[in-house]
């Protein structure tokens, strides 16, 4: 038999189940919505007008757009030659016009390359700048018969006419650059002939085109005297009219000062090699400086002149710091392109062997004059260069002749010439 709490539960559900059918309706879409009406007009805005509230637009900063330059404009002419198997000539010339600049930006390149020495050649080296005037004359000569508008310009004419040369096979090439000559006639490239040149060329007796002073040069040179065995030399160089460079040590000088005063006599040349043949590497500058004018202030005293301004240094070794010392001192340094070894091989017949198979016009012959063994093979060698037809020249007469002036720090070393 069943509670009355059971059935008092079924009472509730069949109640619950009556009012919730009462409630909803049986069609979802026929339910009823309640519309709420507003409480005041109802605002519809037009399409084109702004919002009901205050609204500024902001200031959006656009910067400009910034265009590249329009590119540059480059006329270049060149000229490249190479003459007589040695040198090589370079020259660029010509504008930049570029739209950020108002005038044309002038290019010029030159360069002349002696290719057996390396050397960069300077005007010095190929005109004689003693006899500048003949070499302006034909210059200016040449430059009335390319533009005779040019004359009343041509009393500015100077040495730096000739800032860029090219050597051609039969004449010298002259650019005349805007900024040299104040006309407007832009480049200027003018030919003077080496034949009307003449000696004023330098160059002519290495282009061939004339003979050398007497015959070709060779320079013997002594390091570490002086010793008697440099009296033994200089009587050799004496019977055969010929003359070398000394390089001396500044120690030794006092102990033989008329050796060096017989060498002077003899047209020879004594220059220094260190005081007492300290290695320049090793050294600081203050240090190499004593080294070399303690030695050029002995050798002034003993032979009443100073000696030329060209030193070597000892075992030939070099560094930035020597080299610099030197320069600032204004000296030159002297190296050679010929070494028999003398230092080493202390026979005769081997120093004899090692400066024939080498020599040539040009050389610079490493020797020393502290051994007997290098005067045996000077007995052979200074008569046999004399019979080949070599002048024996001190080297700064070979320098001076081979490369013009002498510049401080520059390393001289001889050359091979193979047109001898």
């Amino acid at each position: 038999m069943r509670s009355k709490f059971f059935w008092l539960t079924v009472v509730i559900l069949v109640v619950s189940v009556a009012v919730i059918s009462y409630l909803v309706p049986r069609n979802p879409r026929e339910a009823a919505v309640d519309i709420i009406p507003p409480l005041g007009p109802v605002y519809e805005p037009l399409e084109d007008e702004y919002p009901p509230y205050d609204y500024e637009e902001p200031d959006i900063y656009e910067p400009e757009e910034i265009l590249p330059p329009d590119p540059g404009e480059l006329e270049l002419a060149n000229e490249t030659l190479f003459v007589a198997g040695r040198y090589a000539s370079f020259l660029t010339w010509g504008y930049f016009r570029h739209s950020s600049v108002e005038e044309d930006i002038i290019v010029t390149e030159s360069l002349i390359k002696d290719t057996y020495t390396g050397a960069v050649l300077k005007i010095a080296d190929i005109i004689d700048m003693e006899n500048i005037d003949k070499a302006l004359y034909l210059l200016a000569g040449a430059v009335l018969a390319y533009a005779p508008q040019a004359a009343p310009y041509l009393n500015m004419i100077d040495a730096g006419w000739f800032a860029h040369l090219v050597m051609d096979h039969d004449s010298l090439g002259v650019l005349l650059t805007p900024d040299i000559a104040p006309w407007d006639l832009g480049f200027m490239y003018v030919l003077l002939s080496y034949e009307d040149l003449d000696e004023t060329f330098l160059l002519g007796v290495e282009l061939g085109l004339r003979e050398p002073p007497r015959r070709p040069m060779v320079s013997l040179t002594f390091d570490d005297g002086p010793t008697p065995y440099t009296d033994m030399i200089l009587d050799l160089l004496e019977e055969f009219g010929g003359r070398a460079t000394f390089c001396v040590l500044g120690y030794r000088i006092n102990r033989h000062p008329e050796i060096l005063q017989r060498a002077i006599a003899m047209g020879s040349e004594v220059v220094g090699h260190s005081w007492d043949h300290s290695d320049f590497t090793r050294l600081g500058s203050q240090a190499i400086a004593s080294q070399i004018t303690r030695t050029s202030a002995a050798i002034e005293e003993v032979i009443g002149q100073s000696p030329p301004p060209i030193m070597r240094a000892p075992f030939g070794q070099l560094n930035n710091n020597a080299i610099n010392t030197a320069r600032d001192l204004g000296y030159s340094l002297l190296h050679w392109s010929v070494d028999p070894q003398d230092w080493y091989n202390r026979d005769a017949d081997a120093i004899y062997n090692g400066i024939m198979r080498r020599v040539t016009e040009g050389s610079i012959i490493l020797l020393h004059d502290i051994r007997y063994p290098t005067v045996e093979a000077m007995r052979r060698v200074i008569p046999r260069l004399v019979e080949d037809g070599f002048q024996l020249v001190t080297a700064s007469e070979l320098i001076a002749y081979h490369y013009g002036e002498i510049e401080p720090g520059e390393t001289y070393k001889g050359f091979r010439n193979i047109n001898w």
